[in-house]
């Protein structure tokens, strides 16, 4: 009996590229009616206040980051909607989710695990944050597509222009929220490892760090922290370079924003009595301490700027406050003198943090602050669509999801999965070596989106002002992501092959 031969439509229906177009149309129409859904994007006072900067409404300043105001600016004027920062903030998490897909599939996974891909789009504590132009948000899908580029780079040969990209985007997430620090960090070690592992091919490499195992494993983390180093200085740089072409166009004002921090730490953990002892100003003193009685009658002890302080020496919202180097000053001598208190106050607020969760979605109701700096309302349909699906169901049946102690918990997990990973990707047996077919392994990105979400949770500790679920948004997605790489590794371990390193080179490997 003759087998017939497959058509060419049906070859490329069952080709990989037919299933890459798939994925971005599977990503695409989500992606536009969820835009059209919340064009131009729900904006709380902060985001009103960066887009009065971007239109030149209002003078710049640093109490929010200006390359935020700056890129809006540029998109306004290309466009002229307000609601471009938005298309963007939607378009940089689309392709990443395809990228995802595509990189899951392409290594092996199965059809339906590379779906999860455009999926991670849909999940709620990602479509509660998306739908709002957060500082957060957009620096959590800028890292999400530097680290799908980056990590095209490590499995795709000859595709090292892509680091530029990914540089670029990292910048602009380290120019959005300083703290991001934290989560890049293990970013900037993944791209040492990138760069140790492209330079162990060379001849000039491997006759400088060959010899013994042990020696070689040394001198070849040597390299990858050196690389690692040099990677946060070329990010430095960026973000100097990035902040000084905005100084060259715009006279941005310092406000001293760091000062809420100096307030929260003085108001509750100085005692009144230590607090009248000091040589700061009384009518510094006296704000502080009735301020604080203000505070906590609310029961709060955070945030005390916006909760009680009464704002900044004119009372607006962002005005910097008043005597601030005397603060600074009693920060100083009053709060880092006394570790132990200091610890208490601030483990108290981190473990509000830690624990609970707040603004998980931001309806249109919420729309006063958009509409005092004349950001429309969009459609009106939205929140009875989107709404039930983040309240009503995740957060009411699953509230653990929206809270960082549970991704916490889950890159906690994840990085004893990545481990035995990695134990288990290499068994030497005489002269072969047992590999995991197509270096099906994806442990060094596991060990670093979890290892990014933890030191972004834990950096929150001297500095977290609330409990809002934005701070969480990074972790959240970065495991995600991990997890999704996980489910690969799994579903494709079935096909595991012994490869001959002596012969064999993986794709994407130097042998």
């Amino acid at each position: 009996m003759t087998v017939p031969k497959p058509t060419k439509l049906r070859s490329f229906f069952a080709s990989a590229i037919a299933w890459d177009a798939f994925l971005a149309l599977l990503t695409l129409v989500p992606a536009v009616v969820f835009t059209a859904l919340f064009f131009p994007g729900r904006a709380n006072v902060d985001i009103g206040n960066q887009y009065a900067q971007a239109t030149g409404d209002i003078p710049f300043s640093d109490w929010h980051p200006p390359v935020m105001s700056a890129v809006w600016r540029v998109l306004i004027s290309i466009t002229g909607a307000a609601g471009s920062l938005f298309v963007l903030q939607v378009v940089i998490l689309a392709l990443a989710c395809w990228a995802l897909g595509v990189i899951v599939h392409r290594w092996g996974a199965p059809r339906w695990v590379s779906l999860l891909g455009p999926a991670i789009m849909a999940t709620p504590w990602v479509v509660s944050q998306m739908t709002t132009m957060w500082k957060d948000t957009q620096m959590a899908v800028a890292m999400l597509l530097a680290v799908v580029l980056l990590i095209i780079t490590r499995f795709v040969p000859k595709t090292w222009l892509l680091w530029i990209p990914a540089l670029v985007l990292l910048v602009y997430a380290f120019g959005l929220r300083k703290n991001a620090i934290f989560a890049i960090v293990p970013i900037a070690v993944y791209i040492g490892y990138l760069l140790v592992k492209r330079l162990r091919g060379s001849r000039r490499f491997a006759k400088f760090g060959g010899g013994a195992g042990a020696r070689f494993a040394a001198r070849r983390g040597i390299a990858t922290a050196v690389a690692s180093l040099l990677v946060l200085v070329v990010l430095g740089a960026g973000l100097k370079a990035t902040d000084a072409a905005i100084a060259s166009q715009e006279d941005v004002q310092a406000t001293g924003q760091i000062s809420q921090i100096f307030l929260d730490d003085v108001m509750f953990s100085v005692p009144n009595g230590d607090l009248q002892d000091s040589d700061a100003p009384a009518e510094l003193k006296d704000k502080i301490s009735t301020a604080r009685d203000k505070c906590l009658e609310k029961g709060e002890i955070w945030d005390a700027y916006w909760n009680c302080y009464g704002k900044g020496e004119t009372g607006e919202p962002f005005s910097p406050i008043a005597h601030q180097e005397e603060l600074k000053d009693l920060w100083l001598t009053e709060v880092i003198t006394h570790p132990i208190r200091y610890a208490k106050y601030r483990a108290a607020v981190f473990s509000f943090y830690f624990f609970s969760s707040v603004v998980e979605y931001w309806p249109a109701e919420w729309h006063g602050a958009a509409e005092d700096v004349g950001i429309e309302q969009g459609d009106a349909k939205a929140d009875y669509i989107v709404k039930p699906y983040v309240e009503d169901f995740a957060l009411d049946t699953f509230p653990m999801l929206f809270k960082p102690w549970f991704w916490t918990l889950l890159a906690g997990l994840l990085l004893v999965f990545a481990y035995r990973a990695r134990t288990r990707e290499t068994t030497s047996v005489g002269a072969r070596v047992m590999k995991t077919a197509g270096t099906r392994t994806f442990w060094p990105e596991i060990t670093m989106l979890s290892t990014s979400a933890l030191f972004y949770v834990f950096g929150y500790f001297p500095i977290v002002p609330s409990n809002h679920f934005r701070y969480t948004f990074w972790p959240a997605l970065a495991v995600t992501t991990a997890l999704l790489f996980v489910l690969a590794m799994w579903r494709s371990r079935k096909d595991s092959v012994p490869v001959d390193r002596t012969t064999t080179s993986a794709p994407g490997e130097t042998p």
